[in-house]
């Protein structure tokens, strides 16, 4: 339990703390969130290509032909988490791929990842399993506002599909 005296040595510490004063200073730390490149607010980091991105994104628009602004929210939500999730197989790969290269024989290399190398293994696993319910997620909410679209569609021009469910109809 925190006692006051703690608490107020903790405010004076935090007047004091105000931040970077430079742009020098600002510069840094603005490229805080960048440090693995995970979860950046840049979807291309430095040393990606923005070409391979553009196909990618391509690929995604011409599979899901998302209309109206959830469709694409969702649409470009995905295409994000996808490539986030192939950052972190290659960030995975590398982290291994060094360990190996640190190790002299077979046990090295689980003494390698049993380390720092296997703290960031662990950490890079929670960030894939992450970006995996992103990506899952939302191509569902894509999926599930496409069915609502060509239902409604279909409805109003007197068709009604066969694999709709008893309930579904007797709702309408």
């Amino acid at each position: 339990m925190t006692t006051q005296k703690q608490k107020n040595a903790n405010r004076n510490n935090a007047q004091q703390s105000t931040g970077p004063k430079t742009n020098e200073g600002k510069a840094i730390v603005a490229q805080n969130p960048l440090k693995h490149g995970v979860f950046s607010k840049q979807i291309l980091v430095n040393g990606e290509s923005k070409k391979e991105f553009e196909s990618l994104k391509i690929e995604f628009y011409e599979q899901f032909k998302p209309q109206g602004f959830l469709e694409n929210l969702f649409c470009e939500r995905a295409l994000t988490a996808a490539w986030r999730l192939s950052r972190v197989t290659q960030m995975e790969s590398m982290l291994i791929d060094y360990a190996a290269k640190k190790s002299y024989d077979s046990t090295g290399i689980i003494e390698v990842l049993g380390g720092y190398q296997g703290d960031e293994l662990n950490l890079l696993s929670r960030y894939e399993i992450s970006l995996e319910r992103i990506l899952f997620r939302s191509l569902a909410e894509l999926q599930s506002l496409q069915t609502t679209r060509h239902v409604n569609a279909q409805s109003e021009i007197g068709f009604v599909p066969q694999n709709l469910t008893k309930d579904f109809i007797e709702t309408e």
